[in-house]
């Protein structure tokens, strides 16, 4: 093992007791705020109080009460730049939406200084469809970027990556600074912290909610807080779209992965309703490509094993989310074997939602279960002469 820099040790146990009030007061994660280092990012706070290093900035956290230097902390971890219409293809599906009724409701979580709140309402505007209400809301920790976020000012290079007709028609220029016009009549934000409680019921509902980026910044506790608020504000038949790197994992939060342009996002079922703008199913399919959804990796690794010896190509996946998540983008597997008590519903309720995202031949989704095989299931351990009537069954 590398030797530890001279007063790592030192420097460790008040940087570790600050990350975990830190996590519990905001579910923020220090190290992954500041993930070139903590130390230049403390360093203007550290300078600010006249403090000697980071070992006595962390304890006048912990023990002084000083609210204020908690929330000047927030905003120094929580400070990200962003732009106007920022991968721009997440984007594409609002600005190819037809067939939307009014009033159509977006959160952006995690705003920043308002570039995605902003990009959010143009879209709305651009769309396709008869002018219909919408309202775009903005939410975020830090009350610096929220009231940077009211004021609609960027510099000219915010707006680089949308398109000059759109700029000219949604921003009015000022020297080197563009500042946001009609649009602004759709958007408001509003400060608060999505991992606490309830946070969000006091802005109702919404039809699409994005979160792209933020959830990576918080601890694991902050981010299951955050992704269930976050369902918990979605409609009937709302999407949520995450960061491209991004997934809800195998928590339970009532929604499907769809398709979201080139990749993926998450819906909240709803019967009455039809489908929601971006969800689509690509119909290409890799007859050379199997997915093994399971949680035991022992498991999924034989599995590979033996559908490698007969030309497959196989991915994986721990749980049923990511199983549909990977179904619901690219050229799709043609054949899925899914555990029996795969997280989080077990392999119906993923096997009911592959048909929906167009697998509606039952003899491509393999149920793998302890004990006798039936006629869609198969026993483990699998064996090659199990294995070879299933090949058979899906013509593959």
């Amino acid at each position: 093992m590398a030797a530890e820099p001279a007063g790592a040790e030192l420097l460790r146990r008040p940087l570790d007791a600050l990350e975990a009030r830190l996590g519990e007061s905001l579910g923020l994660s220090l190290r992954e705020c500041a993930p070139e280092g903590v130390l230049p990012r403390l360093r203007n706070r550290i300078q600010d109080r006249a403090l000697d290093g980071p070992e006595a900035y962390a304890e006048y956290l912990l023990y002084s009460g000083d609210r204020a230097a908690w929330e000047d902390l927030a905003e120094t971890l929580t400070a990200n730049e962003s732009r106007v219409f920022g991968s721009p293809e997440d984007f594409t599906p609002l600005l190819e939406m037809d067939g939307a009724r009014g009033p159509f409701r977006c959160l952006s979580a995690g705003c920043g200084t308002g570039e995605e709140a902003y990009s959010l309402a143009i879209a709305l505007a651009e769309a396709p469809s008869p002018p219909f209400e919408f309202e775009v809301i903005g939410v975020d920790l830090s009350a610096r970027a929220v009231a940077r976020a009211r004021r609609g000012l960027y510099p000219a290079s915010r707006a680089e990556s949308i398109p000059t007709e759109l700029r000219e028609r949604h921003f009015v220029a000022r020297g080197g600074e563009i500042a946001a016009g009609p649009i602004r009549r759709h958007v408001r934000f509003a400060r608060l912290n999505l991992c606490e409680p309830a946070s969000l019921l006091p802005l109702g509902s919404f039809d699409l909610v994005l979160a792209r980026g933020f959830l990576p910044t918080l601890t694991s506790d902050g981010g299951r807080a955050a992704l269930g608020n976050l369902a918990r504000a979605l409609s009937p038949g709302g999407v949520l779209l995450l960061g491209a790197g991004d997934s809800i994992g195998d928590l339970d939060l009532g929604l499907t992965p769809i398709r979201w342009g080139e990749r993926f996002a998450y819906e909240k079922a709803d019967p009455e309703r039809g489908s929601a703008p971006g969800k689509g199913v690509s119909e290409a399919r890799d007859p050379k490509l199997a997915l093994v959804a399971h949680r035991s990796a022992v498991t999924r690794a034989w599995i590979r094993i033996l559908l490698e010896q007969h030309g497959l190509r196989v991915e994986e996946a721990p749980h049923g989310i990511g199983a549909l998540e990977r179904a619901a983008v690219g050229a799709a597997p043609s054949l899925y074997f899914l555990e029996r008590t795969l997280p989080p519903r077990g392999a119906g309720w993923v096997a009911e939602r592959l048909r929906a995202l167009g697998v509606d031949r039952p003899e491509r989704v393999v149920t793998l279960s302890p004990g006798e095989p039936g006629a869609s299931r198969i026993a483990l351990p699998l064996t090659p002469r199990d294995l070879d009537s299933v090949l058979a069954r899906a013509a593959l």
